[in-house]
This record gives C-alpha cells, structure tokens and sequence, in this order.
C-alpha cells in the first residue's frame, strides 16, 4: 500500500481535495478531510489500482498538486511506505520564523509574503510574554518544535534557561517535552528516522550536551544521545550530524546509553561551521561559515551551501550566496524542498537566494516587524 498525508503550508492544516497521480502507472488518488490519500487496493476498483501499483517502481514520479498551490513532483519512494509532501500557495512564498509582536515579544509565526506586491501575510502561532525561538518542522509538516526561553538574567546565552515546545502547524495543541526552568535547551530538530524524536542542545548546566525526546513525551524523559558535540540535522538512516568545538564535522551514531558512534565528515578546510541545514533529500547542506576572525562568528561570517555526501561522508564544492560584510549579520538557512532556494535572516529581514540564478530578493515587506529564524513549511532546516 502507497499512502500519505499532504498538507496546507500556507495554513499549517492538512489539505482536502488535493490530486496525488502516480505518473507511469496512471493512478491517481484525492485527498480527504485529513490530507489523507492511498493506494491500497480494498475495493474492486482499487484491485486493478494494486495491480498497476505493483508495477511501479522508485523510478515512477509521484505529483502532489491543486488549483491554486504549486505542484510538486518527485520519484517514488517506495511503492509500499509513505509519501508526504506540503503545498503552498503558488507564486507566494511561505515560512514560519521568529518574528516581533506589537509589544516586541519575539513569537512563532507564519508569513506568506507576495513577492508581486511586496507585501506580507503574517499569521502569529504563539501569543506569550516568554520569547520563542528556532522553529522547526516534522517530517511531514504537520507539526512544529521550538524552545521557549524562560529566565533571563544576562546577555545570551550564558545564564539563559528555556524549554522545549512542540505544537500543530496551526498553533494548536502546545505542549512542553522539556521543562524552561532548570537548564538552557536550544536548537531543536526533528529526527528523520520515524522514530518521532525531536532533538536539542542542553547548556548552563554540569550535565550539558546533545539530548533528545520524544515528540509527545513528558519533561524528564528525555535522554543523552551522545557523549559530545553539537547537535545538527538527522539523516533518514538515524545519523546525527556534529560539530565539534575545535570546528570538525562527525555523523554520529547513536548506540544507546549516551553512546555513540562518529565519523568525521570530509570538508574542503577547516573552519567553523555552524546554524547547519541538510535538505530533504540529504545532498544538499547550507551553513554560516566563520572566516573573519576580527568578528565573532556571525559578523565574521559567511553563508555558504554545497554538495553533501552522507557515504563518504563529505561535504564539497562550496558556494558562497551571502558574501563577507562585518556591518550586517546574515544566519540561519533553511532548503527548498526541491534544492533550488535558500531562505536565511539578515538584519531582521527574511531573504531567499535563487540557487540557479545565483540571485537574492527580500521575502519580507518593509513594514514587517522584526523577524529571525526562518524555515520553509518542510522539515529541511
């Protein structure tokens, strides 16, 4: 059986009525109330679709579209799992960031910016006086993760404490997997593996490291995933990518217990590399790259993709899209689930960087409030 979920990223709900079409083999399927489609070959007419499915293979191209959203397409996964995919609304461009209320409280929210009109469309998703930070998707868009940051008594990020949220694309359904009191938890990422764990960054306290969760779990349940490092995207296969103070790369290997095991990813130098995206189909990666270090790591930085091979593993043939300028600070990326657009913050303002023409625009109107953070309505950052 094929089956899957699509869902409305312009709205964070799952999408009705969208056509799920299986090019080579000619079905095709409609999504219901829930986003829901499949392939499973229970009714009569359904035997002769598990037939035609049968036939399919990972070189078949499946199409997610509806009047009104941009298309995607892409090949078969397997023709017996899951396939989800978010639309967005065409020629808009969609994401969810840090973004300023009207009393300067930092929440989570939804924009969809018009780049025809240059205006924004700014949907907000929390409505509280503790800051939140780093939005993240699930894997298939229907959820989100980030920390909320609690006490504050000094400058980030040293006495910092906050927690771990995790709540539906819409804003319902908030729920905290760690407590904000007790120690600083940053950085959150949802594992790409089905095992629903969402990942974080633990610091200001004896036991600092690279934790995780799972998605619905309770504070206090959480557990060491590896010994050392700085926690990064996952891999489908379970991999964690790391960084090491010193600056080196490693996938690691989770083994249990807080153990685990690392290679050390191949890079073109040394140099630092941090605020890491890893795109869904994991051969693309996009970081800030310190290369001045007259300036700490974000003014002194540049932001950079290239090519990333998780057999070696290695990363290669960088690029720089924001180039070196101490006067401004350009951080955080995240892909475009087709690889052809980054979307990255700079100076409060939202950018995306057009990977094929080698061409940055404003994603964000002038009148927006002040925004940091951002991520596509996909689980690519």
């Amino acid at each position: 059986m094929l089956s899957g979920m699509v869902m409305d990223g312009s709205r964070g709900v799952p999408l009705e009525g969208a056509t799920v079409t299986l090019r080579d083999v000619g079905l095709v399927a409609t999504t219901d109330a829930e986003g829901r489609f499949s392939f499973d070959g229970k009714s009569s007419q359904q035997n002769i679709e598990r037939a035609s499915l049968s036939k399919a293979t990972s070189a078949d191209v499946i199409t997610f579209s509806k009047d009104g959203y941009d298309t995607v397409s892409r090949s078969v996964k397997s023709t017996g799992g899951t396939e989800n995919v978010v639309l967005t609304l065409a020629g808009k461009v969609t994401y969810v960031c840090t973004t300023a209320d009207a009393k300067g409280r930092w929440q989570i929210a939804r924009t969809v910016f018009d780049p025809e009109t240059k205006t924004s469309d700014i949907t907000y998703l929390t409505d509280t006086k503790l800051w939140n930070f780093k939005p993240n998707f699930s894997p298939d868009g229907s959820k989100l993760t980030f920390f909320r940051r609690y006490a504050v008594n000094g400058p980030c990020c040293e006495t910092w404490r906050s927690s771990v949220c995790v709540m539906n694309a819409d804003g319902s359904g908030l729920h905290e997997i760690i407590e904000g009191e007790p120690s600083f938890n940053t950085e959150p990422y949802w594992s790409r593996d089905g095992s629903n764990r969402i990942s974080f960054n633990r610091m200001n306290v004896p036991e600092a490291g690279p934790y995780w969760n799972d998605a619905d779990g309770i504070p206090g349940a959480e557990q060491r995933i590896a010994p050392w490092g700085w926690i990064n995207p996952h891999l489908a296969d379970g991999r964690v990518f790391m960084q090491q103070r010193g600056g080196n790369s490693f996938l690691a290997t989770p083994l249990g217990n807080g153990k685990a095991k690392y290679v050390q990813v191949q890079r073109p130098d040394k140099k630092f590399i941090h605020k890491i995206a890893l795109s869904q189909d994991e051969t693309m990666i996009a970081y800030q790259k310190w290369v001045d270090r007259d300036h700490n790591m974000y003014k002194g930085g540049v932001m950079v993709y290239a090519k990333f091979d998780a057999s070696v593993p290695a990363i290669t043939d960088e690029v720089i899209f924001d180039e070196l300028n101490p006067s401004t600070m350009a951080w955080y990326v995240s892909i475009s689930t087709d690889n052809k657009f980054l979307l990255f913050a700079k100076d409060g303002a939202i950018m995306q960087h057009d990977v094929e023409t080698g061409t940055t625009m404003k994603v964000s109107a002038d009148s927006d409030p002040y925004k940091a953070y951002p991520t596509y309505t996909t689980f690519s950052k």
